[in-house]
């Protein structure tokens, strides 16, 4: 007789756990390079970014400034290219083997 068994439960938990973790480094990359690109003339936009935690797999990155969407759309010289592209970028670059994996 020959018998396999499997613990879906400890799978499912490692997996949700390895999940979340992933999720959570994607943002804060992104988070930290949408941060690094904002151009700064008094400092405010730049200080202004906030990460926050939603859920064990939901993180929001928001700037409340009236103007962020300005600057993200090039207006200063710089950050001709705005910061949440090229931010967008670098998370792509950093975590393009959980893709192929």
């Amino acid at each position: 007789m020959f018998s396999v068994q499997f613990n879906t439960t400890k799978a499912t938990a490692d997996l949700k756990k390895s999940i979340d973790q992933t999720v959570r480094s994607v943002a804060k990359t992104f988070f930290d390079g949408v941060k690094k690109r904002t151009p700064v003339r008094s400092g405010l936009a730049k200080r202004s970014w906030r990460f926050n935690r939603k859920s064990a797999t939901s993180y929001s990155v928001d700037n409340k400034q009236p103007y962020i969407g300005r600057l993200d759309e090039g207006y200063s010289k710089q950050a001709p290219s705005g910061m949440t592209r090229p931010a967008l970028d670098e998370v792509i670059a950093k975590h393009r083997n959980i893709r192929s994996k």
